[in-house]
């Protein structure tokens, strides 16, 4: 008796068995169905097929997932074709991201692939940001496939932002949760599961509300108001008021629930809507409010924020209004504001945050590490897509923040941001930078070789980790020239006072990445060789330009060797 007559002279529920045993990433499955009729039967089994669609956790809204789930009818629902086009996906992620890792060339256009995958590409992306630490390019796989969840995250938020602006109806949680977006780095926090937080939040006010549904409007109002603060959500007190983490509605429901009184009535809102009341935040100069409609259609006015569970007079309102200098357009300031409204109020919030002067950053805010870029990058996309106007000045830093750290959006700002300036200035000034961009990432890289050079002779390789000799961070070395040649030229030379160094500007200068993530020029008297491993959080950015950390070398294992094919 054959192999295969051996397989199919078992009963058919053993056969079913086994075939789940088949990992989803391979083919084997799809080969197994073209055998016979009867594996074919066997292998393409509705309930198979959404046993193994259900192990993919993100999917893109195109798919319309959670509805086919519970359709009651599975044979209805093309599982089979679902599947094969997920597994076409994790393929193509995978190898997109190998060739990120490989090579600096055309990356642009790479990232741009992984993200037209969506959400489809983030299991797979999971996967690869969890690899193990045996792996030969563990960092650089970390640092490419964060920066294409990253990548992936801002788009997703952007195209709301877009619908936005087109006049669709997009939910308060959605549009505020777009933020969020642009500071994850993981594919956990985003605005699914904020979605996912506030129905647990909602489902438990209901259940342990005694009598909820005999409560009137109002009574349901002012216990949800109870109800949050009971939950911990708190206004943020005076000193940490500004605390980055405060304008963002997903940290504030991740973590300790401090917030700003637009962020606590952002919350307000979607939780109400969710226990079936008509609520909206109310745009009150210097504190938002939430706004509940009873059921005779007039307003009831909360503050979720001081979390006291009281109606707020009118009057009191209508008062203060006129205390701000507001005399005719009262009733502008007492009526539902509209969500493009609290959107770029939540963008100026975060300017605010951002302004505050430099100092230790809170316990809350470090331990959840919002990086000040992301959030600067997120507050001037909101602005620019929503606003009414762009000043040159936000075109300005747009532009340095897409040159330093996002350069994979160009085809963002050539096809949305571009087109929306009025100022022919600011529009040159991004298509220059854009097309400078990607010149520069499709050009092959220059070799510096180390070979017939006794002159200036570079003493350190790439992947030497070390500290400076004058100033107190730690870095690592990822490129080098004979001797100072800034890309800055010769002003800059001059105002860094190069000339006064002992060697002066003709001594081998590095390129260095350090700790806090800036990059430097550091002249070669300046540089001593580390006698211990890299801090933590050089490790997490050394995958820009390192495979991996060899202890026993104390050094980064070049991932640049195309560039530096001597170190």
């Amino acid at each position: 008796m054959t192999k295969d007559s051996i397989l199919l002279s078992l009963p058919e529920e053993v056969i079913e068995n086994t075939l789940k045993f088949i990992p989803d990433d391979d083919s084997a499955l799809l080969d197994i169905s073209l055998v016979c009729k009867k594996l074919y039967r066997l292998s393409n089994s509705p309930l198979e097929w959404r046993a193994r669609c259900r192990r993919f956790r993100y999917w893109e809204p195109r798919h319309e997932y959670q509805k086919k789930v519970k359709h009651p009818l599975p044979a209805e629902v093309d599982w089979r074709s679902l599947f094969i086009e997920r597994i076409y996906s994790y393929k193509r992620t995978t190898m997109l991201l190998n060739e990120i890792i490989s090579s600096p060339v055309d990356r642009i256009n790479k990232f741009n692939k992984i993200a037209d995958l969506g959400y489809d590409a983030k299991d797979c992306l999971a996967e690869h940001a969890n690899a193990s630490d045996d792996v030969e390019d563990v960092l650089a796989r970390r640092w490419y496939t964060a920066a294409a969840i990253h990548y992936i995250h801002r788009r997703r938020a952007i195209i709301g932002w877009k619908r936005l602006a087109a006049g669709e109806d997009i939910s308060l949680e959605y549009a505020l949760g777009c933020f969020e977006l642009f500071i994850l780095k993981t594919p956990e926090g985003d605005i699914d599961d904020i979605s996912r937080i506030l129905d647990e939040l909602a489902a438990r006010f209901k259940s342990e509300t005694a009598n909820f549904a005999d409560m009137s409007t109002k009574a349901k109002a002012l216990a949800l108001c109870t109800y949050m603060n009971r939950e911990g959500f708190r206004g943020a007190p005076h000193e940490s008021y500004r605390a980055l983490k405060n304008a963002f509605i997903g940290v504030s429901l991740r973590t300790e629930r401090t917030n700003l009184p637009l962020t606590a009535a952002a919350i307000y809102c979607s939780l109400a809507t969710r226990i079936g009341l008509a609520a909206y935040p109310c745009g009150f100069p210097y504190h938002v409010l939430a706004i509940v409609r009873n059921e005779d259609g007039k307003y009831i006015y909360l503050d979720p924020f001081r979390g006291e569970g009281n109606e707020l007079p009118v009057q009191g309102l209508e008062r203060q209004l006129s205390e701000f200098g507001v005399g005719a357009t009262k009733d502008e300031f007492l009526r539902p504001s509209p969500t493009i409204d609290i959107v770029l109020r939540t963008s100026r919030n975060i300017l605010e945050s951002l302004r505050r002067a430099p100092g230790p950053p809170d316990i809350q805010q470090e331990a959840i590490e919002i990086d000040r870029h992301s959030a600067l990058y997120a507050a001037l996309t909101a602005s620019v897509l929503l606003g009414p106007r762009t000043t040159f000045n936000v075109v300005q830093h747009i532009a340095r923040l897409i040159q330093d750290e996002y350069s994979m959006d160009v085809r963002f700002f050539e096809e949305d941001i571009v087109p929306k300036l009025e100022d022919s200035n600011a529009r040159g000034l991004l298509l220059k930078v854009c097309g400078a961009l990607r010149a520069e990432d499709t050009a092959q890289r220059p070799v510096s070789r180390r070979e017939n050079s006794d002159e200036n002779s570079v003493r350190y390789r790439v992947g030497t980790v070390f500290v400076h000799k004058r100033y107190p961070f730690q870095g690592v070395v990822f490129g080098w020239s004979r001797m100072c040649a800034p890309i800055e030229g010769e002003e800059w030379i001059k105002n860094m006072g190069y000339d006064s160094l002992n060697r002066g500007r003709h001594q081998p200068f590095y390129h260095a990445l350090v700790m806090d993530g800036s990059v430097r020029y550091v002249a070669e008297e300046n540089i001593v060789v580390s006698q211990t491993d890299p801090v933590e959080s050089l490790r997490k950015l050394a995958g820009q330009y390192f495979k991996r950390y060899s202890k026993a070398e104390r050094m980064f294992i070049s991932n640049i060797r195309d560039e530096y094919p001597d170190d």
